[in-house]
């Protein structure tokens, strides 16, 4: 009987026999991995294991810090929920990393990754890299075949499994601390009782993944341009309570929509409010802007109501001028791009590595090739570091440190650096950089020791939210 009961609780793949491994985690992104499969114990090992705060981590209120990275295959239901409790008891967040799969029971422990606040309530902590994969399904019932059972043992194991589901049920509808949603909402458990075995409910693309609450990192983010206003105003007035369907796409001078942007706004950072209105017998509108944050950054917000679905987005009252845009709904990077975008499109594939034994191809000394000193993609990778590179205040290596860049994340950058005018080769390496820009013949060894002696920084957000400076030296554009 126990072997029955034991398999009860599985939630696991085929096959699977290593036990899950806490080790350490990854700077910048994680205190903890766990990895292979959960089994019964993670959750005290995980309890028991010390998680520090970062030494430089900017906000001693938020603890959003403390964070435990999953790469697992899956493995016991009754195990998944202890650590479900554990990481809900002690506000530990959850990342799937770039390469890493998060399945089955695994996925379900990532969803309960919440942070603590010192002053405010808790809030969901949940992220994952676009190039990573999660994936649900049904508990799986794994029998010892080369056994009978008794209609005694069939049915205590059935008890059994029943008040595990029920379990389940009640941790998956436990409300979050921020929002009045559950941590797993009724048709994301549904559509995971729809797979089995070796098949997965994967969060595959953006609708996936803003439905859900899932946060996102490592991909270049896109601006609130009007094409992504577009879909910001479709996505964020259908998340809250289903997929998103249909989506209509976007087109310049469409007849869709009217978007007119207007001037002269108060409690917006630059002074305009954008309003969106689609066509239709019943009304869908949104007004977006950008409100300032006391570090001096913006954040884009949003208002807007969905008669057809009853759904609002933001306080009521807002697309009316009533509450001032501070109080509106910010709008997380996800929400500007079209709902049915594959995730593994939103961040760059690494570059092939050579094979071993190839010889480098020498570069030539004289070029007239793109410019190392433009962006021009705006898109810039972390490369040639052990495991990352530090974000700092100013554009020198005495500046404060206010985040750290692990390896391989991916942000968004402008096209032109800035420069440090106070290097000694300052000029001289101002003239390498006008000479590439006008696609003339340059020394291209010169250049790249500049590049080299972090004369050129680029400026760009930090997992932290923090705003600052990484040299190029570090990153691949």
């Amino acid at each position: 009987m126990p072997r029955l009961f034991a398999c009860l609780f599985a939630l696991i793949l085929p096959g699977l026999v290593c036990a899950a491994e806490i080790g350490p985690g990854k700077p910048g992104l994680c205190q903890l991995t766990l990895t292979g499969e959960i089994l019964p114990g993670d959750a005290r090992e995980l309890s028991q294991a010390g998680m520090d705060r970062p030494d430089d981590w900017p906000d001693f209120e938020d603890g959003r810090w403390k964070v435990l990275c999953l790469d697992s295959p899956g493995g016991s239901l009754a195990a998944t929920l202890e650590l479900a409790q554990v990481l809900l008891d002690n506000r530990i967040g959850t990342v799937v990393d770039e390469g890493a799969e998060c399945l089955s029971s695994c996925a379900l422990v990532f969803m309960f990754g919440t942070a603590a606040q010192h002053e405010s309530l808790p809030v969901t902590n949940r992220r994952m890299h676009p190039r990573a994969r999660l994936g649900f399904h049904q508990p799986e019932l794994t029998l010892d075949r080369d056994r009978e059972y008794s209609a005694a043992e069939v049915e205590a194991a059935f008890d059994l499994a029943i008040q595990a589901t029920l379990r389940l049920l009640a941790l998956a509808a436990r409300p979050r601390p921020e929002v009045p949603r559950p941590f797993v909402d009724g048709d994301l458990m549904e559509a995971m009782l729809q797979y089995k075995g070796a098949e997965f409910y994967e969060i595959d693309t953006v609708n996936k993944a803003g439905r859900w609450d899932i946060a996102l990192y490592g991909f270049p983010e896109r601006g609130p341009t009007e094409e992504g206003k577009f879909y910001a105003c479709q996505n964020m007035t259908t998340w809250d309570a289903r997929l998103e369907r249909d989506q209509i796409p976007y087109e310049p001078d469409g007849y869709s929509a009217t978007i007119t942007t207007e001037e002269g706004q108060e409690g917006f950072a630059d002074g305009r409010r954008t309003a969106i209105s689609f066509a239709g017998m019943m009304r869908y509108d949104c007004a977006i802007g950008l409100v300032a944050q006391p570090d001096g950054a913006t954040v884009p917000v949003i208002c807007g109501f969905r008669e057809s679905q009853s759904t609002r987005v933001g306080p009521e009252g807002c697309l009316r001028g009533e509450v001032p845009p501070d109080r509106w709904r910010p709008i997380p990077p996800l929400a500007f791009f079209a709902a049915d975008t594959p995730l593994a499109e939103l961040a760059p594939a690494p570059k092939p590595q050579a094979a071993p034994d190839a010889a480098p191809t020498p570069a030539p000394v004289e070029s007239a090739g793109p410019s190392p000193c433009i962006a021009e993609s705006r898109i810039a990778r972390v490369v040639d570091v052990q495991n990352y590179t530090s974000l700092r205040e100013g554009i020198t290596h005495e500046s404060e440190r206010i985040d750290e860049l692990p390896l391989g994340s991916v942000y968004t950058v402008p096209e032109a650096p800035v420069v440090d005018w106070t290097h000694p080769e300052a000029e001289a390496c101002a003239a390498l950089c006008r000479a590439a820009d006008a696609a003339e013949p340059y020394d291209e060894d010169k250049l790249a020791a500049c590049i080299e002696s972090d004369w050129m920084w680029f400026e760009l957000t930090g997992p932290s939210g923090r705003r600052g400076f990484a040299s190029a030296r570090y990153l691949d554009y």
